[in-house]
């Protein structure tokens, strides 16, 4: 995948000469994959030095970054929706493609996989709570509208600390349900890791080049949908919400192939586990900092989708076994709710966001 960098210094070259957004937005989108790809050699690298505990702790964590970098970038642009559009987008990929193509994998090459149950009724309790997160704003927001800002500050606030905890588990000793720390053991087969200063140099230069990258992505954003008949909606879902969490689909698609099922969990639920308890709530503090109307009131259509994953992804692991049908039919939910937001017009949605957005203007603004 090192191959496709080449777009990197492309997409900057075609923003230069102000060309085709079309042509500028697919590059910089084909630039954000290898990056992606970068920054998570470089996370294992570095885990791969401090252990299993703490090492699969920052694997987990920092595997997410570039969903925060792009969301942030956008945020900065003003361009709270796609930020959303962006979230939903990558919790959809890792549940239903990350999981749904490693189930179907695994299936196919080693027969029906077997997951440990007592780490799944605890994944499986937070991923709901997580669901549930976004169901919360969107039902208060019918009563108390004028309160959804300070309500997802509060929700955010409480999944911090969660999160908080969840690491105070893992670093003393007790295993972590919502992190994989052998993710951190397996990054280190393919051959000796990098040496600890190189990791951290190549992992801040990727997340720089990324942000810059993620910037022309939201410049081009909108008359890329123009010129294409796509609606904002699906390009923030499907496109950048696809290469914000192609990492973790490859990451889980490798795991697969060589039969280490409790991994795939954790890439995987883990990870939409981490990006809810994480990203989510640093992106409404972000938001909050930098005075956008950033918060956890998603539209109806995003809040469905991601109700309608997570029960669907744990209603299919629970039992603890996955064959490739399982993998199938995840697989087939996703391109389903794509179809969905595909045909989704652009001012339904943004008819709620602007009821959205101006009930978190109107908190912002009383005494």
């Amino acid at each position: 995948m090192r191959w496709m960098l080449i777009c990197v210094p492309a997409a900057f070259a075609l923003q230069w000469m102000d060309a085709n957004p079309v042509l500028v937005f697919c590059m910089a989108l084909a630039a954000v994959i290898p990056l992606v790809d970068v920054m998570g050699s470089s996370t294992e690298g570095i885990a791969a030095k401090l252990g299993p505990t703490i090492g699969g702790l920052l694997n987990s964590s920092l595997n997410n970054l570039p969903e925060f970098i792009i969301g942030a970038v956008a945020l900065a642009n003003g361009l709270s929706a796609v930020v959303k559009a962006s979230l939903t987008g990558s919790i959809l990929v890792n549940l239903l493609v990350g999981l749904g193509a490693s189930m179907f994998i695994g299936g196919i090459k080693f027969g029906p996989q077997r997951f440990d149950k007592r780490n799944l009724q605890v994944s499986g309790s937070m991923l709901l709570m997580c669901a549930f997160c976004f169901v919360v704003p969107a039902v208060f927001r019918i009563g108390t509208p004028e309160g959804t800002r300070d309500l997802s500050t509060e929700i955010a606030v409480v999944l911090l600390v969660v999160y908080v905890l969840n690491v105070f588990v893992t670093i003393f000793g007790s295993s972590s349900q919502g992190m994989s720390s052998d993710a951190a053991e397996e990054g280190g087969e393919e051959g000796p890791p990098a040496p600890m200063w190189r990791s951290l140099v190549v992992l801040g230069v990727a997340a720089v080049v990324l942000g810059l990258v993620s910037d022309i992505l939201s410049e081009a954003l909108e008359p890329t949908a123009a010129r294409l008949g796509l609606s904002n909606t699906f390009s923030g879902i499907v496109l950048l919400g696809g290469v914000g969490g192609i990492g973790e689909v490859l990451t889980a698609i490798r795991f697969a192939r060589a039969g280490r099922s409790e991994l795939v969990l954790g890439v995987t639920v883990g990870s939409t586990i981490q990006m809810v308890l994480l990203i989510a709530p640093l992106l409404v503090l972000s938001g909050l900092a930098l005075g956008q109307p950033m918060n956890l009131a998603f539209t109806s259509f995003e809040v469905v989708a991601i109700v309608l994953a997570s029960l669907v992804a744990r209603e299919l692991i629970e039992d603890g076994r996955s064959n490739w049908l399982e993998g199938v039919l995840l697989l087939t939910m996703y391109l389903i709710l794509a179809f969905g937001f595909y045909h989704l017009p652009d001012d339904v949605v943004e008819s709620e966001m602007m009821q959205i957005n101006g009930d978190a203007a109107a908190a912002s603004a009383s005494p």
